[in-house]
C-alpha cells in the first residue's frame, strides 16, 4: 500500500511544496495525489512541487496504469502551469517515472522532470524559465 503526505505551502525558504510518497507504488494513490495537486495548483499560480519517492518501492503499476495516470494529468489543466520534480532513488520507480514522462510527451515537457539526487531536483525547480508562463 502506498501513501503520500503533502507538506505546507511553499515558503520563501524552499520555494516549493514538498510531497513524500512512500510504500509500494499503486496507481490509485498516484491518481489521488494528482487530484490533490491539481486542486492546489488552482489556488497557487506557478506552483512548484518536489515529490520525494525515495521511500517508494516497486508495486503494481504497469503500462495501462501509466496511461490512466497520463489521462488524469492531461485532464488536470491546472497542473499544466506547474513545475514538478520527482526524486526517485529506486531504479524501478525511476523507470516508471521516465516512462510516464516519455509517454506524456508535450503535456509534461518543461513541467515534469525526474531526478536521482535532491540537489539537481531543487535547482531545476527553482530556476526561472519560460515554461512556467505556458499555462
Amino acid at each position: 500500500m502506498s501513501m503520500y503526505e503533502i507538506g505546507p505551502a511553499a515558503s520563501d525558504d524552499t520555494g516549493f511544496v514538498m510531497v513524500k510518497l512512500s510504500g509500494r507504488a499503486e496507481a490509485a494513490t498516484i491518481l489521488r495525489l494528482l487530484g490533490e495537486l491539481s486542486t492546489l495548483a488552482e489556488q497557487t499560480a506557478s506552483l512548484r512541487v518536489l515529490i520525494d519517492e525515495t521511500g517508494l518501492g516497486a508495486g503494481f503499476v504497469g503500462p495501462a496504469d501509466i496511461h490512466r495516470i497520463i489521462d488524469a494529468w492531461r485532464k488536470a489543466t491546472a497542473l499544466h502551469g506547474t513545475r514538478i520534480a520527482v526524486l526517485a532513488s529506486n531504479l524501478a520507480i525511476y523507470g516508471l517515472n521516465r516512462m510516464f514522462q516519455g509517454l506524456a510527451g508535450r503535456a509534461a515537457e518543461g513541467h515534469l522532470s525526474v531526478f536521482t539526487e535532491g540537489a539537481p531536483a531543487r535547482a531545476w525547480l527553482l530556476k526561472p524559465g519560460p515554461e512556467m508562463d505556458d499555462a
